[in-house]
């Protein structure tokens, strides 16, 4: 029978979070229309104000920041590479 750990660490790494823990806007935040504004050009906004109020597209994820679920931005080859055939570009 095999012993259980008990360092308290896990033999598995921890998975990345789904959310940031905040957002940066790119625009001006509103609720409740014009005059309602919430965050300024550069805040920091909260990931749930973003869901609640539909900002997504007014939003951007903090520098240094790879989403979970975000696809790599080149395709993957056998060099590591994206290539194009010739006479493309």
């Amino acid at each position: 029978m095999m012993a259980s750990r008990r360092d308290g660490k896990s033999p598995t790494t921890d998975p990345a979070p789904a959310a940031p823990p905040y957002y940066i806007a790119i625009a001006p935040l509103f609720i409740g229309g014009q005059f309602g504004r919430a965050f300024n050009l550069g805040d920091q906004v909260p990931p749930e104000h973003v869901e609640r109020y539909g900002w997504q597209a007014k939003v951007r994820l903090p520098d240094g920041y790879e989403a979970a679920d975000q696809p790599p931005s080149e395709p993957e080859t056998e060099t590591g590479q994206a290539t194009s055939k010739e006479g493309e570009a």
